[in-house]
């Protein structure tokens, strides 16, 4: 590598990847915070156990409808104006939340919820493309993904200390928890519209040497690799944008049943947790996550393929989940949800760094969002579908049978996907 490609890239790494990486812990912990609030709430407003799961789908309905407009828009007007707008926007609903009286206020929160946060995801992962050349954005997405796992060591110790010790002016502890989490969102958005450069051209701290070997290895890698610049209609059309969003799906059907669920599932455990003491285990697979989740990235990069890098961790976090349901040992149980997070981290760096290998300009706007939208089918049909079997005769046990059939599903899938590239082009791969 080149002295100016190297010079480039660590300013680039520097500037972009701490703040994003900031703005998407918040953006967890406001999305998942429902699942430590629903220790207390949904005893306080009488919600079942399968009403909690159709309160936990509900954020997927707008968020699925709102996600490609959102990238759309993204793209044309700006990322630094639309993600500040996303991020004000889900503070202030999450915000709300505290004066929730039932299930219908708590319902209609996280719906609006949803319509307001569409696009953040995937608006920084299309956002990267402009940013960092394929081969460092596996790495460069999964730092930014670490968040994830990092947002349930910060977030579950966090949201069990409120739930258990602030009570302020006599409101209950879980009320409290959506103020304080969503009051930094509304901040940091208000920053990001002055902090965030939209595109290369853009960057007033890269020199003119710096701005044109970035522009021109991106282009040049389109250019090798054929990216064809799809309209948006055709995106619609893409065979292999489907078959993604088909994975992406599988996945999400565990990863976010787990997100909302897997507090209340912990409880289960045994008898003598605490709030506080869940929140301590909670925070065992973010930790592993944020170890692995680099690394395996890392790993993807330097081999330079991705589908056994995309397929493995859903063995992992399968055989998590299955020791989680099986063993006796409350041990072996809490290992079990450990894998099952370090899985869950591990595959996705490899996943979002391929759309960009077939995808580009508005395209990969629409594609990345496309993809990721499926996210919304996922945790709707996991989470209405684990409050359906956790209140029945199956319980726990028919959870975690579930959640383990979901991720044998998107490993199978993505066999085939491997299967399937060999038949046509390596774009994707490598």
């Amino acid at each position: 590598m080149s002295d100016i490609a190297k010079q480039t890239l660590t300013k680039v790494k520097h500037k972009i990847l701490p703040f994003a990486f900031i703005l998407y812990i918040v953006n967890i912990i406001d999305r998942v915070n429902l699942g430590f609030a629903a220790l207390e709430m949904n005893k306080a407003l009488h919600i079942s156990s399968a009403a909690y799961g159709s309160l936990s789908a509900a954020y997927f309905i707008t968020f699925l409808i709102f996600e490609v407009p959102s990238n759309i828009l993204l793209h044309r007007i700006g990322t630094n104006k639309w993600i500040a707008r996303i991020m004000v926007t889900w503070g202030m609903i999450t915000s709300l939340t505290f004066f929730a009286q039932n299930f219908t206020h708590v319902y209609l929160l996280r719906f609006l919820l949803g319509m307001a946060e569409a696009g953040f995801f995937p608006g920084i992962i299309y956002y990267f493309t402009y940013w960092f050349p394929a081969k460092e954005r596996a790495w460069a997405t999964s730092l930014f993904m670490v968040a994830s796992p990092i947002s349930n060591i910060v977030g579950a110790p966090l949201a069990t200390y409120v739930l258990d010790h602030i009570h302020w002016l006599g409101y209950a502890g879980w009320r409290w928890l959506f103020v304080i989490e969503g009051i930094p969102a509304v901040l940091l958005g208000v920053l990001t519209y002055f902090y965030m450069t939209n595109k290369p051209e853009d960057a007033k701290w890269l020199t003119s040497d710096e701005k044109k070997w970035l522009t021109q290895a991106i282009q040049a890698e389109r250019h090798q690799n054929r990216v064809q610049p799809y309209s948006a209609a055709k995106v619609f059309a893409h065979f292999r944008v489907w078959h993604l969003v088909a994975i992406h799906i599988t996945i999400q059907m565990m990863f976010q049943s787990v997100s909302f669920w897997m507090p209340t599932l912990v409880k289960e455990f045994s008898t003598t947790f605490s709030n506080t003491d869940i929140g301590f285990i909670m925070m065992l697979p973010g930790i592993a996550g944020a170890i692995a989740m680099p690394l395996w990235a890392l790993h993807s990069d330097r081999m330079k393929e991705r589908k056994y890098h995309i397929a493995i961790p859903m063995l992992v976090s399968a055989t998590g989940l299955a020791l989680a349901g099986t063993s006796s040992s409350v041990a072996i149980k809490i290992l079990g949800v450990v894998l099952n997070g370090m899985g869950n981290a591990c595959f996705y760096g490899p996943f979002w760094s391929v759309p960009a290998t077939f995808l580009t300009t508005e395209g990969a706007a629409v594609g990345v969002a496309i993809i990721n939208s499926s996210s919304s089918i996922g945790g709707f049909l996991g989470n209405k579908l684990v409050g359906i079997i956790n209140g029945s005769s199956m319980g726990i046990n028919g959870v975690l049978g579930f959640l383990i059939a979901c991720s044998l599903a998107a490993f199978l899938l993505t066999l085939i996907l491997k299967l399937n590239e060999r038949k046509s082009t390596n774009t994707a791969n490598e």
